[in-house]
């Protein structure tokens, strides 16, 4: 009589079992309210804004080859970028010749060892169960200073020295001992010690609370139910995303667009060539073509950064949680259908010992390309061209009497394009920023700062069946002297619009607009001096509209009107709806003769009318006053 051959969990000598689908559902829950738990924990705990009030952290557990089991589900170039983490540091450590320990906590930053970029710093504790190195509970999250040549973030630096102090598989505590000589040297090479310091014992005791609830799963269901568990959840990502695949047509698609510049070499526009491939059901993203590597901080850690990008774009686009009902999980098995080729010496997979502290704008706007290459082929659950920017902003001044400085980091808010049945959403991050604003009170409550304006900006949206959404303008006045750097993008190629619809504008930076020594600055600067009065403007990106604007519904073009998100001056020629303006109504004769004419015209409406895709307008006149 034969037997079933025993299977064991991967890379394990543990016997995997059989899961009945009840206790793997409790366990999928339990997986990820671990996860979100460790998040929470980090950001009520922490004192710095951008982790506490922008949520700019990631947290989750990982298994000892570094595969993710469950994630916080914040933001998502710090979730999906845990497991990189603890393969770095692994193979660091294994380079060292050194072992983990029980008690361990490792420090890690590189990003040449799988770090997202030098100032997401990650926080590691082993979980042994009987001696077993079992899993990591692990969580990382942007401090407010690394050592950086310029306050907070870095624009131009010569190599990864310069950018920021490098943090390698330290282990800031050693088999249950603090190591205070290592703490010490860290904390005085930054220049926000104090809030380092706090910020950084958050993430030990989340980290530390994390390996406590695991441990309790496992003391309840035993290690071999939870590792099964874990396994089962990892193929089940991995056959719902590749199912999702599978129903898009087999081809290949590319797009390129164009990033303002690196930050030093003004008017040398970087390009990002993207070709996505689908076949059968995986995905194939290649970014051969995109721009070399530049001499500043410019550019993309490749595992950290770009892999990250693309797994998530990839969810996003073919498991949207809104069109599934079941649960599904954020796991390493979403990985596994995604393949990513960057060729090594370009901006998304850099040679060391480049530089590449900013590199935001560019996964950002790999993923817009990633959209718009697949917009032919899955036109109704994808958007128009998206902000694509990050507009990342340090406010920073120095503090004598303290002899440290004040640091404000700030994520500034973009906006979505158009999308199939509705308009686009403004003041969002988009894509893989998906930080929280921090709110007016909080910045001038913990700063010398007075924000003066935060609003939607004032011109109108772009015009299509589904408009674009609006970025914002944000005015923020310094109460004393200090510095001011931005990681910015998308002030010269503004957001596509999609399958007719219009584009979106784009953005700006203004210090002290509207005074007589305004001036506009590039979209990336670092470490400019302000003094005290000075107001600087941050004006982010609008997307782009969805399908053709003249079958845009009469009705709610006049509602834009009324709302101000369009302009009755305009509305004939954009939308094909004639408004009278003494009585605010739509007057439904006119407007039905224009439409019918611009039908005749076109010869084609929606999906159809790409003639009338425009680039949007990248001039001074776009930027609201």
């Amino acid at each position: 009589m034969k037997t079933e051959p025993k299977t064991f969990i991967t890379g394990t000598d543990i016997p995997r079992v059989r899961i009945d689908p009840v206790t793997l559902q409790v366990l999928g829950g339990a997986f990820k309210t671990l996860a979100q738990e460790m998040g929470l924990v980090l950001y009520r705990m922490s004192y710095s804004s951008i982790i506490r009030e922008s949520e700019d952290l990631g947290a989750g557990i990982v298994d000892p080859l570094g595969r993710q089991i469950c994630e916080s589900e914040s933001t998502p170039m710090h979730t999906g970028s845990v497991p990189s983490y603890v393969k770095g540091f692994q193979r660091r450590l294994k380079e060292l010749g050194q072992t983990i320990n029980e008690g361990d906590v490792i420090l890690h930053n590189n990003p040449y060892y799988g770090a997202t970029h030098s100032p997401d710093v990650h926080v590691a504790v082993p979980i042994f169960y009987k001696g077993k190195l079992i899993a990591f509970s692990a969580l990382q999250a942007h401090l407010l200073d690394i050592g950086a040549c310029t306050p907070g973030l870095c624009i131009d630096a010569i190599d990864v020295w310069a950018e920021a102090k490098q943090y390698t598989a330290l282990k800031i505590y050693e088999k249950g001992k603090r190591n205070d000589q290592l703490w010490r040297h860290i904390l005085d090479n930054v220049r926000t010690p104090s809030m380092n310091e706090s910020d950084m014992e958050a993430m030990i005791t989340a980290a530390e609370f994390g390996r406590k609830r695991f441990l309790e799963l496992v003391d309840e269901y035993g290690l071999e139910v939870i590792l099964s568990a874990a396994e089962e959840w990892m193929d089940y990502a991995d056959r719902m995303l590749r199912a999702e695949i599978a129903k898009v047509p087999d081809g290949t698609y590319y797009v390129e667009s164009w990033l303002d510049d690196d930050g030093k070499n003004r008017d040398v526009p970087l390009k990002v060539a993207v070709t996505t491939t689908i076949k059968g059901d995986s995905v194939t993203i290649d970014l051969t073509g995109s721009s070399p590597s530049v001499p500043t901080a410019y550019n993309s850690p490749f595992e950290g950064c770009t892999r990250t990008a693309a797994n998530y774009i990839v969810r996003t686009v073919f498991l949207d949680e809104a069109r599934h009902d079941e649960y599904i999980p954020q796991n390493d098995g979403m990985t596994r259908p995604v393949t990513l080729i960057a060729p090594e010496g370009t901006i998304f997979n850099p040679e060391f010992p480049r530089a590449c502290f900013t590199r935001f704008p560019q996964v950002n706007l790999m993923s817009d390309c990633v959209l718009r290459s697949l917009i032919d082929v899955m036109p109704e659950r994808l958007c128009a061209g998206t902000s694509a920017h990050i507009h990342f902003v340090s406010y920073s001044g120095f503090i004598p009497e303290e002899k440290q400085y004040w640091v404000y980091l700030e994520v500034n808010e973009g906006s979505y394009g158009g999308r199939y049945g509705k308009d686009g959403m403004d003041a969002v991050d988009a894509l893989n920023a998906n930080t929280r604003n921090v709110p007016i009170e909080e910045t001038e409550w913990h700063h010398p700062l007075r924000v003066e304006r935060y609003e939607l900006r004032d011109d109108y949206r772009a015009p299509g069946r589904w408009c674009g959404g609006l970025g914002i303008v944000r005015e923020t006045r310094y109460l004393v002297d200090g510095q001011f750097t931005c990681e910015g993008d998308r002030h010269n190629e503004a957001p596509e619009g999609f399958l007719g619809g219009m584009g979106g504008k784009v953005g700006a930076i203004v210090k002290n607009p509207g005074m007589s020594d305004e001036v506009f600055w590039p979209s990336k600067i670092a470490g400019a001096s302000v003094k005290k009065g000075d107001v600087i403007r941050i004006v982010t990106p609008s997307a782009g509209g969805y399908y053709d604007p003249f079958e845009r519904d009469s009705a709610a073009v006049l509602a834009d009107v009324l709302d101000m998100y369009a302009d009755i001056e305009t509305t004939s020629h954009e939308f094909g709806v004639v408004i009278d303006r003494r009585t605010m109504r739509i007057d439904e004769a006119a407007t039905n003769k224009l439409r019918a004419s611009h039908k005749r015209e076109t010869g084609a409406s929606g999906a159809e009318a790409h003639s009338r895709k425009s680039k949007g307008k990248a001039v001074a006149e776009t930027i609201p006053q």
